[in-house]
C-alpha cells in the first residue's frame, strides 16, 4: 500500500478507535460494568467477523493452526477494550485516545528498540522521543481540560 493511502487508512481506524470508545463508554453505562460490555462488543465483532469469513470476503482459509502465543492478541484487545472503558469513563473519550496512542507510541518502540515480537530493530529517534513527549503533553492538556468541565 501506498504511503498516503496507508495514513489515511490508520487515520480512519484511529477515528473507529475513538468512536467505538464512545459507543463502548455508553454500553458500559447501560449495562452498569466494563466487563459486561467488553463483552457484547467482542460477541458483536466475532460475529460479523465470523460472517464475513463465511462469505470469503478476505479471499484466504487458514491451513494450519497458528503458534500459541499469537493468540496473546486477542488477551491485549480484550485488555484495552476493558481497560479503556474503566479510564475513558474518567478522563473522556479525547484523553483516553491520547494516552491509549501514546502507549502505542512507547509500546512500539520498545519492541521495535529492541527487536522483539519478530520485528525489525530500530533503535530510538529523535523525533519518536519528541513525538511521545508531544502525545504526553497533550495527555495532560485534555485531562486537564476534562477535569475543568467536571468541576
Amino acid at each position: 500500500m501506498a504511503l498516503l493511502p496507508a495514513l489515511l487508512a490508520t487515520l480512519g481506524a484511529g477515528i473507529g478507535l475513538s468512536a467505538g470508545l464512545a459507543f463502548n463508554l455508553r454500553l458500559a453505562a447501560s449495562l452498569g460494568t466494563p466487563l459486561a460490555a467488553t463483552l457484547v462488543t467482542f460477541f458483536v465483532g466475532a460475529g460479523l467477523l465470523l460472517s464475513l469469513w463465511a462469505l470469503g470476503l478476505d479471499g484466504a482459509r487458514p491451513t494450519a493452526w497458528p503458534e500459541l502465543w499469537t493468540l496473546l492478541g486477542g488477551v491485549l484487545g480484550v485488555t484495552y477494550v476493558t481497560l479503556s472503558l474503566i479510564a475513558g469513563a474518567r478522563l473522556g473519550a479525547g484523553a483516553s485516545t491520547v494516552a491509549v496512542t501514546l502507549g502505542q507510541v512507547l509500546g512500539a518502540a520498545v519492541i521495535t528498540g529492541l527487536g522483539w515480537l519478530g520485528q525489525t530493530t530500530q533503535p530510538p529517534t529523535l523525533l519518536g522521543v519528541l513525538s511521545a513527549a508531544l502525545l504526553l503533553g497533550a495527555v495532560g492538556l485534555l485531562a486537564a481540560d476534562r477535569e475543568r468541565w467536571r468541576g
